[in-house]
């Protein structure tokens, strides 16, 4: 199967998300197999450009503003140059237990996540562009709740009761956007796996000082909705909804929706509804005094996107179906294809649309669709497609508001 004009490309082996250097690409996306793995740049045409063995597992990649690609491996950063060459390799310091979980690339360095097996502390710090740190915050020892969860013992004659506070054996970042740059602020969600309940962590990007902390739940999409402001959704345990907080942590709006979010330059806020049970799901608009515009129904639950392009038209693929809403919530399907694919879409010049779809999640078989779309440049907001843009760096510092 093909989208009209452009061959699927086959990519082998599994992989991992796709980023660009910017509109004209290179795309870069990470595969390995059996035989190892690969760090590829290819062309808006889908042709490799080039393509490097990496000796490790590849792990998070994000795109520094001169094209070239970052990597995190257990406790280091590992630069690949625009070109595809070997470039620096920082060590970071850190305990015998911590590797890192998260991070992003700023203009003179970098902010990391750490996590520690077993849990022993989470920690977020920025370091320079040689890894010396400027601040180190130890987060507050975690201790989880949640109205939904519940446990059986003996002792209640195995009767369904809430579960008392736990400290998790486990808390790591959370993937994607486990970690989030806006203005003056870095919001960290970290994640107990085997509850799926989670807390975010806000703190000062000048001195790491924390300055809020959200409430324990079950972890869902989060973005940066404006200067030190983030949209963090809660999905699980009978939760379904978007939280807007601003700077100082403060919850501005809640909204009865979740799912995949995209944030205008005009400051419009669309979610493409997610939910892991029988009910029907939405597109919907989300207005910023807790009202929203229902939009159609969509079946189906896997999504690759959305990404929003500069005319208020956005793509995604669901339910085998690539898929154009409309500024007014109408959806039009552009191709019917195979597979699933969860994560982000690439929206690049021409009106190309880069997305991965799996057949196989055990084997990892995957295949890199290029579509040809009428779609204008991607939108200048703050989070227009998943990770904020396409680096996958999602970093918005204050001139991006300007």
């Amino acid at each position: 199967m093909c989208v009209p004009g452009v061959e699927p490309v086959e990519l082998t082996g599994r992989y991992g998300p796709l980023a660009a250097a910017g509109p004209a690409g290179p795309v870069y996306a990470l595969t390995w197999s059996s035989s190892g793995s690969a760090l590829c740049a290819l062309g808006l045409d889908g042709r490799v450009r080039w393509s490097r063995p990496l000796n490790a597992t590849p792990g998070l990649m994000r795109v520094a503003p001169d094209g070239g690609v970052w990597l995190a491996d257990e406790a280091a950063l590992a630069e690949t140059t625009a070109s595809g060459a070997p470039g620096r390799q920082i060590a970071l310091s850190h305990a015998p237990d911590e590797r890192i979980g998260e991070f992003v690339v700023l203009p003179d360095g970098f902010v990391v996540a750490w996590q520690s097996k077993p849990y022993r502390i989470a920690r977020v710090e920025r370091v320079d562009g040689s890894g010396v740190r400027r601040w180190s915050a130890e987060l507050p020892d975690a201790r989880l709740s949640y109205e939904g969860v519940v446990e059986m013992s003996a002792a209640n004659n195995w009767k369904a009761t809430p579960m008392a506070p736990w400290r998790p054996r486990e808390l790591s970042p959370e993937r994607p956007s486990g970690l989030l740059v806006s203005a003056d602020r870095v919001l960290a969600t970290y994640l107990d796996w085997s509850s799926g309940i989670g807390m975010g962590f806000c703190l000062d990007l000048a001195t790491g000082e924390l300055v809020w902390i959200t409430p324990p739940h079950p972890t869902g999409d989060r973005a940066i909705a404006g200067p030190g402001a983030f949209l963090v959704g809660s999905q699980g345990y009978g939760a379904f909804s978007t939280r807007l907080y601003d700077r100082d942590g403060a919850t501005v709006v809640e909204w009865p929706s979740h799912g995949r979010l995209l944030v205008s330059s005009r400051g419009r806020i669309r979610v493409v509804e997610m939910a892991n049970d029988s009910s029907p799901r939405r597109l919907r608009r989300l207005h910023r005094d807790g009202t929203m515009t229902d939009g159609p129904f969509i079946p189906g639950y896997y999504t690759v996107g959305p990404a929003l392009g500069g005319d208020g038209r956005a793509a995604f693929f669901r339910n085998g179906e690539l898929q154009i809403v409309d500024p007014d919530l109408s959806v039009h399907t552009l191709w019917k294809g195979e597979g699933e694919g969860v994560g982000r879409m690439l929206l690049l010049e021409q009106g190309r649309l880069f997305f991965v779809l799996t057949s196989d999640w055990a084997k990892g078989d995957a295949r890199l669709v290029i579509a040809d779309t009428d779609l204008p440049p991607m939108d200048t907001g703050v989070w227009p497609c998943g990770e904020s843009n396409l680096q996958a760096n999602p970093v918005r510092l204050g001139g991006f508001f300007q």
